[in-house]
């Protein structure tokens, strides 16, 4: 993901799997960020593991959306902007191509779902 220190999403509709460099490492920071998820409305359920550093959280969609999870996981302070001398998390581009990484994986979605549908 472009713009902030994560090199890695992975999400589905109600499922996203996140890197958060700052677990790593970090059980007790691990286990807070599973906790402030769980308090989310629309959170099922949240697994942070310190030793990849991945969190996967399993959401209703109908609840709430991805993008919201990401915001939340940035103002909590879980992810942060790209490193200084590396492009703004704020500027125009890096929010496009957050945003164009987002529109892409519910496209894969939507795809699948029709390939399905037609199977």
């Amino acid at each position: 993901m472009n713009g902030v220190a994560s090199t890695y999403v992975h999400a589905l509709e109600g499922r996203l799997r996140i890197k958060l460099p700052e677990i790593k490492r970090a059980a007790l920071k691990a286990r807070e960020v599973e906790r402030h998820l769980r308090e989310l409305a629309g959170v099922e359920s949240a697994s942070a593991n310190p030793t990849t550093g991945n969190v996967l959280i399993l959401y209703n969609p109908q609840a709430i959306e991805q993008e919201e999870l990401i915001f939340f996981l940035m103002q909590m302070g879980y992810l942060s902007p790209a490193r200084e001398g590396s492009e703004r998390a704020d500027s125009p581009s890096a929010l496009e191509r957050t945003a164009a990484t987002v529109a892409a994986t519910i496209m894969e979605v939507a795809f699948t779902q029709l390939i399905g549908a037609l199977i």
